[in-house]
């Protein structure tokens, strides 16, 4: 089992990724507005379900690379804390993003819509196995497993997140996506977490 401490350093991690705005709060504020809380709640479900396929995915790809290399691990966590602190440098450099995301009209084309444009984003994939085996510990059984554990944890805290989010998409909208304030805030947060979990990827290798 996975060592409470880094656990714990984990789901804090991971909830403050996922309070962060980005595209699947858009899309589920989106859905929202267009087709109601129901629909609102159906695109939440749906970018968990397409955040665990690609637990599943990274699950399997670490077990392929631990296969060929004992020191696959080491050299992906050093890779992902560099990929966390490239994220960080892109949201403090990238500018407001301007237009509307659509949204699905109704529950079923929700959810579907946010499981496909999860599963069909490379990018996700890319941020998992960046972020995920930075908190594997090999003396805690399989880490394919563990890998897969962290991805059910970061979707369901997702999943959590959003749905509260599309219950709350009026109140939550004005104030994150149409305040200035709200923006600067979420991004100064955002580049934070990134940092700081880049960070702790690069120095944990060297314990």
């Amino acid at each position: 089992m996975i060592e409470g401490t880094a656990f714990a350093l984990f789901l804090s991690g991971a909830l403050l990724l996922n309070i962060t705005p980005g595209p699947d709060m858009a899309f589920t504020l989106a859905s929202s507005a267009r087709g109601g809380t129901r629909a609102g709640i159906a695109a939440a479900f749906g970018v968990g379900a397409g955040a665990l396929g690609w637990a599943v995915a990274a699950a399997a790809g670490l077990a392929a690379l631990l296969a060929a290399s004992e020191h696959a691990l080491t050299i992906i966590k050093i890779a992902g804390g560099l990929y966390l602190l490239y994220l960080a440098f892109r949201v403090i450099m990238e500018k407001k993003q301007t237009g509307e995301t659509s949204g699905a009209g109704s529950a079923v084309k929700a959810f579907r819509a946010g499981a496909l444009t999860n599963l069909l984003n490379p990018k996700v994939g890319l941020f998992f196995l960046a972020f995920l085996p930075g908190f594997v510990q090999p003396d805690a059984g399989n880490p394919a497993f563990q890998i897969f554990l962290l991805g059910a944890v970061f979707s369901f805290t997702g999943t959590c997140v959003l749905v509260m989010v599309a219950l709350a998409a009026g109140a939550l909208r004005a104030r994150l996506v149409d305040s200035p304030g709200a923006q600067r805030g979420m991004k100064a947060l955002s580049a934070s977490v990134y940092g700081g979990l880049g960070l702790y990827l690069l120095t944990s290798q060297s314990k």
